[in-house]
């Protein structure tokens, strides 16, 4: 299975970066599945929209759209997926929100903690400028997210202001000599 499922994603998957621990690929209709899985787990969504699990035709929906947006456009929010097993971690890429480009991630809660959020985030971001010329690129979370606040501040992003999203207040990170005068 492990050779068969390797050259299904070498032979048809674009393997967008590579890190010494991570894959960033393309997306497959056999993430559906472990895509279920992450967005059905309340601790992982807890800080995302509404705060609540997701059901596995949100998955199907979303799997197909960002199928879709790597074949219109090449980028979007990448698989992001362990090395050494080939398991599912999550996603980190970009997105076309309202007109700004939003940066995201979600990854499965047992690979919290392993620095992949961080790793993933600055391979995702490499790409987007380097390959696609991605600019003006923003991140948002909730103040009371701690851990996607981190990753923002490592990757060299500062607060530029504040919006809402799902009726919450969220603060929106970017990067300072993009964003001179903020949001």
């Amino acid at each position: 299975m492990y050779a068969s499922r390797t050259a299904r994603i070498l032979n048809s998957m674009k393997i967008h970066a590579r890190t010494e621990r991570l894959l960033l690929r393309d997306w497959m209709l056999d993430d559906v599945a472990p895509y279920t899985a992450l967005v059905a787990d309340p601790d992982v969504m807890r800080y995302i929209g509404d705060g609540k699990p997701r059901s596995r035709t949100y998955a199907v929906n979303f799997v197909q759209e960002q199928i879709r947006h790597q074949k219109t456009r090449g980028w979007m929010r990448f698989v992001v997926e362990e090395a050494a097993t080939e398991a599912f971690v999550g996603f980190c890429g970009l997105d076309d929100q309202r007109g700004r480009l939003d940066f995201g991630w979600r990854y499965a809660k047992l690979f919290w903690g392993k620095g992949y959020g961080f790793e993933a985030a600055s391979a995702a971001l490499y790409v987007a400028r380097n390959e696609y010329g991605l600019t003006r690129i923003t991140c948002q979370s909730v103040l009371d997210n701690p851990g996607s606040i981190r990753i923002m501040q490592k990757m060299g992003m500062s607060e530029i202001g504040t919006d809402m999203a799902s009726g919450e207040t969220v603060v929106v990170y970017g990067f300072p000599e993009e964003w001179p005068d903020g949001l």
